[in-house]
């Protein structure tokens, strides 16, 4: 099932400018700030928030993903990393999502 709560986002540029750097990208999921996050998936860096504007907050989680090393690809591995991690995060927000529809 796909989130309407889950938002991901990619970044491909940042990071260019290191010498390895076009070996990563940057995976940012966001979802509304008004959501509980369970005690288990807090951490000191796993989530921070992110204001829009208009008192509009999200919480944001970012992932630095490797998917190149050297001249080995490594994009599989990256996308099924992506796939957890939407999953993971997806779970949590499920029960809230049947709520709100």
């Amino acid at each position: 099932m796909q989130s309407h709560l889950l938002h991901l986002f990619f970044d491909i540029d940042t990071g260019g400018d290191y010498p390895d750097g076009d070996e990563w990208f940057m995976a940012e999921y966001l979802f509304p700030y008004n959501i509980k996050i369970p005690d288990t998936m807090k951490g000191t860096d796993y989530f921070s928030t992110m204001s829009v504007g208009e008192g509009k907050n999200f919480w944001r989680h970012r992932e630095m993903i490797r998917y190149k090393y050297g001249k080995s690809k490594k994009l599989e591995e990256a996308l099924k990393f992506l796939e957890k991690k939407y999953q993971e995060l997806q779970s949590m927000l499920e029960p809230l999502e049947k709520e709100i529809k």
